[in-house]
């Protein structure tokens, strides 16, 4: 049976209601949406200690583990690594030492429980490839390589790094392969944005190999498992194809069945090493050799293009296993003659955001941010979705926000890699509106309250820390001051009451150059965002999550989320730090047993009456009913547990609705009864 076609964004998921006595029970969360898949950046196989064999994917959102030869799927942890994950490399020995390396965008993290908590080893660069040493139980060598630094060794599993750059004219190191036998013949490849290197003295230098290509784009690397004998290399490129060496890399050759071909994986089976089958990934399915190589026949074009490979025993065959941009993981059980998606369990979709229309009493409608999917809606309350990308040059979408006008005007702006963007036609179609800025990537945009006779205003917020302002729907923008040193604006608020008290809040994250932690900084301005003070100055993870009350004109009561802790300031109770005047902050913990991280705050907008604030985090929701004192969980029903936004009804008085967003992209709604 082969694989279907693509999918929806989002599809319709069942209810959640049990039956009680012949009564239908809403006190719990309710899946709406989701779809399985995710975009799988890598793939790799561990033995156990009993001899199985366990699948590692690479996702976005984080590791994912298959015990049944990728059929089904489970988290392998959830809050405890890094997001996008682009690299996975377990020990030869995991059997013995449960050991895992993975490269994310932040840096490289190491596992010793088989993938349950994660300790970060290595920050810097993107971390784009990872190789261990096949005598790696003796001597823990490993190599990095990464997208500025070059290539980087560790002699001692991580704990301790030197530069392997010596000989390399180009530091994007985009895969590294080294020989089965490289304890005795220390011979190693290594490959770049321009070109390839081999290494005969275990990594301590390299040496570019004669290519009859023009520094063709490196992107993938692999070695035979019987290098020892038939000196296989092959080596794949963005755009010439694949090159074969048959004496140990000395020399290559375009393979002509793939020649101006993109290759981005290479994978051997282990069923018969002295003749394996081997896969390679293209952007137009899988390529499968079965003489070493020679010839090339390809399969699965269906499936479109193929980031990641690997072969996985499975009783006495083998199945072939493939990682697909956003649509998950093909399974091949004929070498890649026929393939079936295998995706149960595996939901790593990047949805981050999500939106309801100041109308949606009247209109249902919602909105979700995705950074894969760009832009979904529902106008049926979240029973169905659909995307809205017309016009979109990127789909690669931070957040929405909606005119406060909304009902009336349709407007809605959204924070994407090429800009902000608008529609006036709630997300029917959308257009630039960049006034004399120049295209940027926007990681938020925000709409303050509405003002009596005068847009909204809008603000955004550009990578690199800068704050741009619009005061007539985009048509031009200004710059707001910028004290932020260089941080990043990672949340936003405006006040209820900005056209009289013109406060503006921003929170900012900058990472320690040795990685050892984030400052997370408060900024408060007073004045429309031309001045800024700071407010909160702590440490700890990227993500500052804000709420203001509704009634803050009055009661100034601002929520800060931070790590397990919801923060609000004391009222007219100052100190004096560093000359200047910041509140005192009192917090309340999330009643908790395990740490967690506040992830998205709400706050009711009947927050003066009823006292209600919510609190998302990675391992569930949280409700106070007293204005922040006490927290107490409200995740009944949500299942994984970890929620990256939440939405509180606009007419929350009469429906009690609230709406989350889920790890992995799935939608919720509870409720509050």
């Amino acid at each position: 049976m082969s694989a279907g076609g693509r999918r929806a964004p989002l599809a319709l998921g069942h209810d959640g209601t049990t039956a009680l006595g012949g009564k239908s029970v809403s006190s719990s969360w309710k899946r709406l949406a989701g779809r399985t898949g995710g975009t799988i950046a890598g793939l790799a196989t561990a033995t156990t200690a009993d001899g199985a064999t366990i699948v590692f994917a690479a996702t976005a959102i984080g590791l994912h583990r298959s015990s049944d030869a990728g059929r089904t799927w489970t988290p392998a942890s959830v809050g405890s690594i890094a997001p996008f994950v682009e690299v996975v490399a377990p020990s030869p020995n995991f059997g013995r030492d449960r050991t895992i390396f993975v490269g994310t965008r932040n840096g490289l993290y190491r596992s010793l429980d088989g993938g349950a908590t994660w300790q970060l080893m290595l920050v810097g660069s993107r971390m784009l490839a990872i190789a261990l040493a096949p005598h790696y139980a003796k001597e823990n060598l490993l190599f990095a390589g990464t997208e500025t630094d070059g290539a980087l060794r560790s002699p001692d599993a991580g704990r301790s790094w030197t530069s392997s750059n010596p000989g390399l004219l180009d530091l994007t190191v985009l895969a590294i392969a080294l020989s089965p036998d490289f304890e005795r013949d220390q011979t190693g490849f290594l490959a770049t944005a321009s070109g390839l290197y081999r290494t005969r003295n275990a990594g301590k230098s390299w040496r570019a190999v004669e290519l009859a290509l023009e520094e063709p784009a490196v992107q993938c690397l692999a070695v035979s498992p019987a290098f020892a004998d038939d000196r296989l290399v092959l080596a794949g490129t963005e755009a010439d194809g694949l090159l074969r060496s048959e004496d140990a890399g000395a020399t290559w050759e375009v393979v002509p069945e793939l020649a101006e071909q993109g290759v981005t994986a290479i994978a051997f089976s282990t069923r018969y090493p002295e003749r394996p089958v081997i896969a390679a990934a293209t952007i137009a399915g899988v390529a499968i050799s079965t003489d070493a190589g020679a010839t090339w026949r390809t399969t699965g074009q269906h499936l479109g293009p193929v980031l990641s490979l690997t072969f996985v025993p499975d009783g006495e065959r083998e199945v072939l296993l493939a990682g697909l941009p956003k649509e998950g993981i093909a399974r091949s059980e004929d070498d890649g003659a026929t393939w079936t998606m295998a995706n149960e369990g595996l939901s790593a979709n990047l949805l981050v955001g999500l939106t309801l229309s100041p109308a949606f009493s009247q209109d249902q409608t919602l909105f979700a941010a995705g950074l894969e999917d760009g832009v979904t809606v529902s106008r049926d309350g979240g029973a169905t979705w659909a995307p809205a990308n017309a016009g979109l040059d990127d789909t690669t979408v931070f957040g929405l926000a909606a005119s406060p006008a909304f009902a009336t005007d349709r407007t809605l702006y959204a924070a994407t890699a090429a800009g902000v963007y608008r529609s006036r036609d709630a997300a029917a179609a959308w257009e630039p509106v960049r006034g004399d800025q120049a295209p940027a990537t926007v990681g938020a945009v925000l709409t303050g309250p509405a003002q009596a006779g005068r847009p909204a205003l809008v603000l955004a917020a550009l990578l690199g820390g800068k704050l741009i302002a619009s005061d007539d729907e985009g048509a031009t923008w200004r710059a707001l001051g910028q004290p932020f040193g260089g941080a990043e604006v990672i949340s936003l608020a405006i006040s209820p009451g900005f056209a009289e008290d013109r406060t503006i809040f921003a929170g900012t994250s900058k990472t320690l150059p040795d990685g050892s932690a984030t400052d997370l900084v408060l900024w408060r301005s007073t004045d429309g965002g031309v001045q800024w003070e700071r407010w909160l100055v702590e440490r700890g993870q990227n993500v500052l999550p804000l709420a203001l009350s509704p009634n803050y004109p009055v009661d100034k009561l601002l929520f800060v989320g931070l790590g397990n802790r919801v923060l609000r300031p004391r009222r007219n109770i100052e100190e004096v730090r560093g000359g200047a005047r910041r509140p005192l902050w009192q917090g309340a913990d999330l009643d908790a047993e395990t740490p967690l991280s506040i992830t998205a705050l709400a706050v009711s907008p009947n927050f003066v009456s009823d006292g209600t604030l919510f609190a998302a985090t990675n391992a569930g929701v949280y409700v106070s009913r007293d204005g922040g004192e006490r927290f107490s969980a409200w995740s009944e029903g949500l299942s994984p547990a970890s929620v990256v936004a939440l939405a509180v009804s606009p007419g929350y008085a009469g429906d009690r609705l609230v709406y989350a967003i889920g790890l992995g992209g799935t939608i919720w709604r509870r409720k509050d009864e």
